[in-house]
This record gives structure tokens, sequence and C-alpha cells, in this order.
């Protein structure tokens, strides 16, 4: 779809599938079309799936030119939630952009490993604590299921503006605290001394594994919320001693793990007293570490 051709035909959606589909696959893009319906379905603000109820309108200049645009983002491997704005998780449409981490399915083992423990304990005991909530995705699905206390703690400034905009968005903006600053760091006197839900998805991928990713998480999502060091246990090393401290006396914490990770994190609090078990994702790896005390 080159830009001097535009006015030469008559472009519909179908005829834009049709040549978006081998330019995409040529650039090495897996789903393809399913990515050229997506970015049609947005550009036109519809639903995808309302894409081949107008397979033959003829679409606009302006219209042409937003889908181009798209089209040329994401043939450089630009992930297509960034270029779309939103990510559904655990049910809800949360707002990335970039410098946001994207966020993942297994994470939501997480969030459903919370609201379970958080259903047995009063209301007013629900303190939860989500360290590095990014997007919020954690802290504001947790807070939207069940009546709780939230503390979103990021050392990023434009993660925690995004992270409030979708609790504004999903209506539990008064749950929540927010708090700028590096893991447990954040936190000050006046915030209470322990919690009973500690959460946190940190960054965990070994340094020494940057080549084996895709283009669109090395080169695109913020290194800051990917990278654990050479051994991937940089950030979990760091949230031992105060985790401990911080974790109420009835109160349980879960990590989220690399997909080879439980061991290794496990072993950090061997002489801290804490009992551990894992949560398995859907392909049975220890995806989440709960420490309780």
């Amino acid at each position: 779809m080159e830009e001097g051709s535009k006015s030469k035909s008559i472009w519909t959606p179908l005829k834009i599938i049709q040549w978006a589909v081998p330019f995409l696959n040529q650039k090495g893009i897996e789903n393809a079309k399913f990515d050229t319906e997506v970015l049609i379905a947005h550009a036109l603000n519809i639903d995808r799936l309302k894409v081949y109820l107008q397979f033959d309108r003829p679409l606009d200049e302006f219209e042409l030119k937003i889908i181009h645009g798209f089209l040329k983002r994401r043939s450089q491997h630009e992930p297509i939630q960034y270029i779309t704005g939103i990510r559904e998780f655990f049910g809800h449409t949360f707002k990335v952009a970039p410098g946001v981490l994207i966020p993942r399915p297994e994470t939501e083992h997480l969030v459903t490993a919370a609201i379970d423990y958080l259903k047995n304990i009063p209301e007013e005991e629900r303190l939860v604590l989500d360290l590095g909530t990014g997007s919020g995705c954690i802290a504001l699905s947790v807070a939207k299921a069940i009546p709780c206390k939230v503390w979103a703690v990021d050392i990023s400034e434009a993660a925690l503006r995004i992270a409030k905009e979708n609790a504004s968005n999903l209506g539990v903006l008064e749950r929540v605290q927010w708090r700028q600053g590096d893991l447990f760091g954040a936190l000050s006197h006046e915030d209470p001394s322990q919690f009973k839900v500690i959460l946190s998805n940190p960054p965990y991928i070994p340094t020494t594994e940057k080549g084996n990713l895709s283009i669109e998480v090395k080169d695109f999502e913020p290194i800051e919320a990917l990278f654990g060091g050479e051994d991937g246990l940089e950030v979990y090393k760091k949230m031992v001693k105060p985790l401990i401290q911080c974790l109420d006396p009835t109160g349980m914490a879960l990590l989220e793990l690399h997909d080879s990770g439980y061991d290794k994190v496990k072993a950090l609090y061997k002489d801290s007293g804490l009992k551990e078990s894992a949560i398995k994702d859907l392909q049975g790896f220890s995806r989440v570490l709960r420490l309780i005390n």
C-alpha cells in the first residue's frame, strides 16, 4: 500500500488485508492476518469481527493514512499493544504505552491467588502491596475484584501516570495509594509497617538471555522491567530482607518467576522461616512463588 497508490484505486478493508498480510510476513511478523485485522479495526473504531462485515467499504484518505501508519509501525516489529495503546488482562482493558511493560497472561495466576486469599480475611485487614506496578494490572485487578486497600509502587513516573489512568478507568482510584521509588524504599513512615499480601512481578530475565528474545520485546519494552541482572535474581535478592519484615505474621507474598527460576528464588528464603509453595502456569512451569508466614 504505497503512499502514492492510494489515489489510484479504491482501498477497502479486504484489499488492505490482501496486501498487508504478505507484506508483514516478509518482515517476519507472526500472525500477520490477525494483526492486520486488529489494526484496521482500531483505526476504524470497530470490533475486529466487524471488519469483514464492512470488507467492501471504501476507505477515505484519512482512514488510509492511519492504517498505513499502523502497518508501518508493525512492520518494524513494534508491539501491537503499543500501537493500539491497550492490552486485555484479567477481563479488563488496560492502557499501555512505550516505557510500560505489556501485561502477560501468566501474571493472571498471581492475581487469582491474591484474590482467593483476600476473600478469607476481614475487609479491614486487606492491605496489599504491589511492587513494580507498571500499568497497574496486578494491583488494579485485585482492587477491582475485592474491597481492599492497595499500595502501588514503581520507580517510573511514566508508569505510575499510566497506572493512575487505568485506576480511574476501572473505578478503583480511591482504593490505591501511589508511591514512586525503588521497591520497599518507596514506602514512608506513614504507610503500614506490614501488609497482608505482598505482590510483585519483578524483572527476572537474565541478561544472558537477551539474544533469545523477540525484537518486539528486547527493542521496545522497557529494559528496566525485563532484565534482572546476569542471573535474573538481582531484584529478588534486594527484596528478601524487607519482604520478611513487611509481611504480616499471617500474610502471604506472591512473586512471579522466570519459567526456570523457582528453585533459585526459593533458595533465597531458605532461612527466612517462611513456608514456600509453587503455583504452576498452564504449561506446567512453576510461575509464582507463594510465601506464607
